[in-house]
């Protein structure tokens, strides 16, 4: 299965002057997985997608459109067109039903957020999850860097317009992508340089500055916004670059006071984390997609996860894992189902125990592989087991959190775990080099790959059973 991006455009037309409009978009996957709208912001495209994109596909489909007046959609001139933020939702919604979207998770960044609230508050039925990456909908994520923007709000003269143009330099447009990010070299120079040659086009900087000025019609729009919230309740993540100069953290945390059950994780970036924590950022969203969008699995595939459901012949097994936890974990239940699975897991972990990793280095290789399998329960899992063989307070926390390591050895086990799940197998003589440099031969490469190899089969039966995450392993409250 090819999960390629596919570049297109499709014709939609303009509700309010009946001419068409070409809307060009990014799709890859296949077309009957779940789908995933992508809707960018400013000053970008659909182009800052494009590794998210390669990240999701083998699951998802995946479509990301380029807003119109931004990147290869048409531009209208801003007198005809008339640039407000009610009128992108409009061909944003006109394309979402040339396509026939009738039902996706809503991804959302900055320009993305108001055109996608306005999608879901228009037609609530279609979302089907929310994501929001640095896209705001709370007054407090506004900081102080809005202050030139509000004043046109306030007097909408010559002057104050005037004054915006300076947020279309090429200098602004890099500062957006460098500002907060500790290592600017992770950022590729085609991503600001691109979005720069399509604000330079002519009349580019006039469609700007009236989405500058429409953009109060989204802080008033916030209250409908949050009534949505409340009263839909849908699945939200808002994972967020911490460092961004014009939306606050404090507009991540607010999604909780409307949905109660979002999840929010702040990461060390700036406005556009995908640029450079691509690797932190889309195992989040995956593992929060896995929970949300696929439907053939959990109880539907396993029915419930409890005792009456185990055959006969699992019980004994059973009865050895509630001797290890103190109860028998929800994830057992499911591999009892087939008890030969559930033996060979044991025997697995047996045998784990008779290599020279240490106890604590067993654990960080099994917590470090179900990270990299975006296996939530895993994670809970050897986070608590590690506790339970000694491990420090501060590998334990790192474990749950996917933090490095201050122990040379144990971190250079996380890397290499981490190497054989995300490379497939194939890890690189890098690899290799970094775990003898730490003091580990051969040994500890076979230990690892056992290791590597009982997660995956758990792993799998995770994401496919979907057990909640027993209370035994979740971090100790203080």
């Amino acid at each position: 299965m090819s999960t390629s991006a596919k570049f297109q455009t499709v014709s939609v037309t303009d509700r309010r002057s009946g001419s068409a409009l070409k809307i060009f978009y990014r799709e890859a996957g296949q077309a009957d997985a779940p789908t995933v709208l992508l809707l960018h912001g400013f000053p970008t495209s659909s182009h800052q997608y494009r590794g998210l994109i390669e990240r999701l596909a083998d699951k998802y489909r995946v479509i990301a459109p380029d807003l119109p007046g931004f990147g290869f959609s048409d531009a209208p001139e801003a007198k005809s067109f008339g640039y407000t933020f009610d009128h992108l939702t409009e061909v944003i919604e006109s394309f979402t039903d040339a396509l026939n979207l009738t039902r996706y998770a809503l991804y959302v960044f900055d320009y993305g957020a108001p055109v996608g609230f306005r999608l879901a508050v228009s037609r609530p039925e279609r979302v089907s999850a929310l994501i929001s990456q640095n896209g705001n909908a709370y007054e407090e994520g506004l900081s102080d860097g809005w202050n030139p923007i509000r004043a046109y709000w306030q007097e909408p003269s010559d002057t104050n317009r005037n004054a915006l143009r300076a947020l279309l330099k090429s200098e602004t447009t890099q500062f957006q992508y460098t500002h907060g990010e500790s290592d600017a070299t992770r950022i590729a120079p085609e991503s600001y340089t691109l979005d720069q040659h399509f604000l330079d086009r002519p009349g580019n900087d006039e469609i700007q500055l009236d989405l500058f000025g429409d953009y109060q019609s989204n802080v008033a729009a916030y209250p409908s916004f949050h009534e949505y919230f409340r009263t839909h309740r849908p699945p939200t993540l808002a994972v967020w670059g911490k460092n961004d100069p014009f939306f606050l953290p404090a507009g991540a945390e607010a999604y909780r006071r409307d949905l109660p059950d979002a999840e929010v994780h702040l990461i060390d970036a700036g406005h556009f984390p995908l640029e450079t924590h691509l690797d932190e950022v889309s195992p989040i969203v995956r593992s929060f997609l896995a929970r949300t969008l696929d439907r053939a699995q959990g109880a539907v595939l396993f029915g419930p996860l409890e005792a009456s459901s185990v055959p006969a012949e699992a019980k004994p097994l059973l009865d050895s894992m509630s001797g290890v936890f103190g109860f028998v974990p929800n994830l057992g239940y499911a591999l009892a189902a087939e008890p030969a699975v559930l033996e060979a897991y044991i025997s697995a972990l047996q045998a784990l125990g008779k290599t020279t990793l240490s106890p604590v280095a067993q654990q960080v290789a099994m917590a470090a592989v179900s990270r990299a399998n975006a296996a939530d329960y895993g994670v809970a899992v050897h986070a608590t087991l590690a506790e339970k063989v000694g491990a420090p307070a501060n590998v334990v926390k790192a474990l749950r959190n996917g933090d490095a390591l201050e122990d040379p050895k144990l971190e250079a086990v996380r890397c290499f775990a981490t190497a054989i799940a995300s490379k497939r197998t194939q890890v690189s003589d890098s690899d290799v080099h970094a775990l003898r440099a730490a003091g580990l031969d051969h040994r500890a490469v076979l230990a690892i790959a056992l290791a590597a190899s009982a997660k995956t089969l758990v792993n799998t039966m995770a994401h496919l059973s979907r057990p909640e995450i027993d209370a035994g392993f979740q971090p100790h409250k203080a």
